[in-house]
């Protein structure tokens, strides 16, 4: 756990705290308030200071009009938790005068505070510390008091140019991991061989993780490993992969069949890859400025619906940067309220499209388990990928 801003981040953190300072502006907010102790708040906390880390008390603390204000115990003005801020103010023990110093500085009409009903990533004061800052700083803190949820979507969802190019290194890594590993499905190999072999070279391509889901199934069954089992012929392997590179991950799926001459490539097979293919493809086109993501949702699964092949039991997207879930609006049903789907999309959020066949439930018993999962970015046009797409199942012939 980083105690300390990484310096390759400096930037990063720059593009982030400007982004949220922006978006106070467009959302008529006066201030943003985190307020943590130690372990609290780690996702907000990375993202405007640094650090993965907090030692004692702190408020960080972005303001309308550019201030960027760290209050900080010694131990972490020493671990360099306030590096990116042009104010730090130090306290003994007690943090309280400080905070009432600062609130009558900035006197805020609306200070946004780390709460939300939906949002995890938006949803990191705990019930303590804000009864902390009432007690601190009164009725008039307890009036002002807004949620940061538009706040957070504007600093994790939307990715600045930095993450977007560590996004898309994450996704070279994988996608040559998959290159890799049609070689190395042989007959006797085990999905859980190929799991430490994705972990050890992901670690030799330059990132700091790398681990994957391994399904390995005949038709009709959709068990998920890696469970120690030998591949054999008639299988489909699926991967459902990612790593983290510089504090940003991947999570692509591929399908292989492994096919011999007891075993020749099946014709549902073929229409299952048509249907998942036409319906991620389809979901690219959707990703514009101003979709609903459920709209996005129904209308990609849809799509696939089309193929004779029903819906699979889980949100056909969702956001990725710092968390493999990210923060911010996913493309999933309207009315879940732990997938909020009730937002729209803006210009370079990135989302997986992840349409899947006999993956979540019950399995179908004429079907395989398999799937596509390919990551994109909003553009006013359209969504682009940040990586090559798989345009056929791989076949790996024994």
């Amino acid at each position: 756990m980083r105690l300390f801003p990484s310096p390759q981040d400096a930037d990063l953190i720059k593009e982030k705290q400007q982004q949220a300072i922006d978006a106070m502006e467009q959302h008529n907010i006066d201030a943003w308030l985190v307020f943590v102790r130690e372990g609290g708040d780690s996702h907000i906390v990375q993202t405007i200071a640094g650090p993965e880390f907090i030692v004692q008390n702190a408020a960080l603390i972005l303001t309308r009009d550019g201030r960027r204000i760290a209050i900080l115990e010694p131990i972490d003005i020493q671990n360099g938790a306030g590096t990116h801020f042009s104010e730090i103010l130090d306290y003994e023990r007690d943090i309280n005068p400080r905070l009432r110093e600062v609130w009558a500085s900035v006197k805020p009409k609306r200070i946004a505070l780390n709460f939300s009903r939906e949002h995890y990533a938006a949803d990191g004061l705990s019930y303590g510390m804000y009864l902390r800052l009432a007690d601190a700083l009164g009725e008039d803190f307890v009036r002002a008091a807004v949620s940061s949820e538009d706040l957070v979507m504007a600093t994790r969802a939307v990715k600045s140019s930095t993450e977007l190019e560590r996004l898309s290194k994450a996704c070279e890594i994988t996608i040559q991991i998959f290159h890799e590993v049609t070689d190395r499905i042989r007959p006797g190999v085990t999905d859980t061989e190929l799991g430490d072999y994705v972990a050890a070279r992901s670690r030799e391509l330059g990132a700091a993780t790398g681990e994957a889901s391994i399904a390995v199934n005949g038709p009709g069954a959709n068990e998920k490993g890696p469970l120690g089992k030998v591949i054999e012929a008639g299988q489909v392997v699926l991967f459902d992969m990612g790593v983290r590179y510089e504090g940003y991950h991947s999570d692509l799926k591929r399908v292989w069949y492994v096919q011999d001459g007891d075993h020749p490539f099946p014709d549902i097979l073929q229409k299952q890859w048509d249907a998942c293919r036409a319906s991620a493809d389809y979901a690219l086109d959707q990703l514009k400025p101003g979709e609903w993501g459920y709209d996005v949702h129904d209308r990609a699964w849809a799509k696939l619906e089309e193929f004779g092949f029903p819906r699979d039991a889980h949100s056909y997207g969702h956001q990725i940067g710092r968390q493999v879930h990210d923060a911010g609006t996913w493309l999933g049903d309207a009315d879940n309220p732990y997938r909020p789907a009730k937002g729209k999309l803006a210009e370079n959020m990135v989302f997986t499209l992840d349409p899947t066949i006999n993956r979540v439930g019950t399995p179908d018993p004429e079907c395989y388990s398999m799937g596509i999962e390919d990551i994109a970015m909003v553009t006013s046009t359209g969504g682009r990928l940040l990586h090559p797409p798989q345009e056929r199942i791989t076949v790996v012939e024994w």
